[in-house]
Parts: C-alpha cells; structure tokens; sequence
C-alpha cells in the first residue's frame, strides 16, 4: 500500500523515536557483540592469522552480492525520492567518490587513486588478492553451506517481502551496525595479517568513515514507521538480517576451532 493514501497513525517525532529503539536493539544484538569478533581482534585462537583469511573468503560469499541486496531494496520502494536517495548510496558503492568524501578519506590516510572509481566488492576481492586467495584459488574452492545460505537468505530478506522488511533489513540490521562489526575485524588485520593499507582499505572505509548510508536509509524508515502497519515488518527485517549475520559468526567460530596450523580447506567445486 502506497504512503500517501492513507493519513499516518504516528507523528515524525515519534516514528523517529521508534527507529531510534530499533537502532539500539541492532546495536545490543549478538550479531554485533559476537564473541567471534572478540576473539578475531584478540587473537584468541590456535592460529589467527589463518582464521582471519578463512573468515575473509567465507565472507566474500555475502559480500560479493551486495551490490544485489541494494538493488533489490530500491526496487522495493513506493516513492520516486526514496529510490533516488538509495540510488546515491549505490553509486557509491559502486566507486564513485563526491568531493565531500575524497577530503575526508584524505583526512584518515585513504588515497584516492585506491578506491576512486572501484566497486566495494572489487576492492574486497583485492584484499582476498593480497592474503593468497586469488582468483585461481577462488575458482577452485566452494563456500561453506552457512555462507551461501546467508547470502541466499539475506537476499531474500531484501527482494521477497515488503518495502519496509527491506528496510529494516538493509538499512536497521545491515548498514546502521557495520561500522561495529568492521572495527574488531580492522584490527585483527592490523595485528595479524601483512597487508598494506592499500589492500586492506575496503575495511578501513566501512569501520573509519561516517556512514551516511545508514542515515539515508534511517529516514526513509522513520517516514514508513509513521504507520502502524509497517512497524512490525520493519523490526522484522531487521532481525533477519541480525540473525542471518550472528548465524553466520556462529558458524565461522566453530570453524575456527577446528584450524590448527594452516588455512582450513574449502570444499572443492
């Protein structure tokens, strides 16, 4: 049903409150206080080096369709500004840097000619690069089950429901919380792993910068919480995805557990 053809039950302010509540729950959910990120950033397991590239080719399973699970949120939207402002948001993630933004990633060390004009997933397939699983390996090597479930489930979340499932989805449970999750992986980076900034930088970008795609998406949420019937969907979508993604970690921490010396083995295809 189209927002403008009823009168909302709820003013901004109070849709904006609400949002606000949903926020904090992501930001209280598992997904982002996972004690597999914890011991990411501490090191805590028999080789971390190893974990940390068998987290990063799992993780490419989700990653590599992002820009997928974008496309399918705008498709989902009623209003022509709404698809315009997440269209913005696509255009970045495509690899386009706006003069704002190039200053600021000057500003925390990030040289333009690393990520101007290259999509996210290419730059994550850079780092893959750097670690040895290079395009060769990732040919010949399959994900694990839990990864490509969570890719098909989240892309489910994102095309198969309502507009304010995508919503809560991409925007409450995706784009507002990985800042968080991002930061302990950086830093296991940091400490573990012999990359350069250049190579490294899809991490640096998400977990440094300000993130005003969760603030786009925000506002576009807070105007369909104004009505009662899309609240619950919006807190919905959001789960699945949190759920999905703490699914996911719940998944690589037990894989972890299980390398000792070298970088476990995917499966071959």
């Amino acid at each position: 049903m189209l927002l403008c053809t009823s009168q909302p039950s709820h003013s901004q302010s109070n849709a904006q409150h609400f949002i606000a509540d949903l926020n904090q729950e992501a930001l209280e959910h598992r997904a982002v206080n996972h004690p597999y990120l914890t011991r990411l950033a501490s090191g805590s397991f028999t080789d971390p080096s190893a974990v940390l590239k068998d987290f990063a080719f799992q993780y490419l399973a989700y990653s590599q369709d992002f820009l997928r699970y974008l496309t399918a949120t705008i498709s989902k939207l009623e209003s022509r500004q709404h698809r315009d402002w997440l269209v913005e948001n696509l255009i970045e993630e495509s690899g386009h840097i706006d003069e704002h933004e190039a200053k600021e990633l000057t500003s925390i060390g990030i040289k333009m000619e690393w990520v101007q004009g290259v999509p996210h997933p290419l730059l994550f397939m850079r780092f893959l690069d750097a670690i040895g699983y290079d395009k060769s390996y990732r040919k010949q090597n399959d994900f694990s089950d839990e990864a490509k479930i969570w890719s098909h489930m989240f892309l489910n979340a994102c095309s198969a429901g309502s507009a304010a499932q995508s919503l809560g989805a991409m925007g409450l449970g995706t784009e507002n919380i990985v800042k968080y999750i991002y930061k302990p992986i950086l830093q296991a980076i940091k400490n573990f792993l012999n990359v350069s900034e250049k190579d490294r930088v899809f991490f640096d970008l998400h977990a440094l910068l300000d993130d005003e795609h969760g603030e786009i998406i925000n506002n576009i949420a807070v105007e369909y919480a104004r009505y009662d019937r899309h609240r619950e969907m919006i807190r919905e979508g959001m789960l699945m995805a949190l759920n999905l993604r703490a699914g996911f970690f719940d998944a690589m921490m037990i894989r972890a557990d299980t390398i000792v010396s070298q970088p476990l083995e995917a499966k071959a295809s």
